[in-house]
């Protein structure tokens, strides 16, 4: 199993996540997900399952935990939590996009160099934005 470091997370945030884990806080499905370094998965908050604080790691989407290696729980089912879905991640992107394009993103850079910043392709932008 090939489980690439997460993005440093403070103590006290770690622990905090943690507690929102424990808690099975429904506020945060979808806008936190936890990795499971022992198992390879990663979770909703409102899963049932409760890993060991030392086994966790935390992710602000799906798409980072699975960046980082682990595969979606079968259980919560985590890749289609609210507001993380693939299927909303396109209008997702567009919405961002044209809050950066109405900030004057485009007067400063180009087309490509926007999408760079979000981690797509320019083609994968012009797609989003139509």
């Amino acid at each position: 199993m090939n489980i690439a470091p997460a993005a440093p997370i403070s103590e006290f945030d770690q622990r905090a996540l943690y507690e929102v884990l424990r808690s099975r806080d429904r506020r945060f499905d979808g806008r936190v997900f936890t990795g499971v370094k022992t198992t390879g998965i990663y979770c909703r908050p409102v899963c049932p399952h409760m890993p060991k604080i030392e086994n966790c790691t935390f992710h602000l989407h799906a798409a980072a935990a699975e960046k980082a290696g682990f595969r979606p729980c079968l259980v919560c089912r985590p890749e289609l939590a609210p507001g993380d879905a693939k299927v909303e991640a396109g209008s997702k992107l567009a919405r961002l996009a044209l809050r950066r394009i109405e900030d004057g993103a485009l007067n400063e850079i180009n087309v490509a160099a926007l999408a760079e910043e979000f981690g797509v392709t320019d083609r994968h932008l012009h797609r989003a934005m139509r």
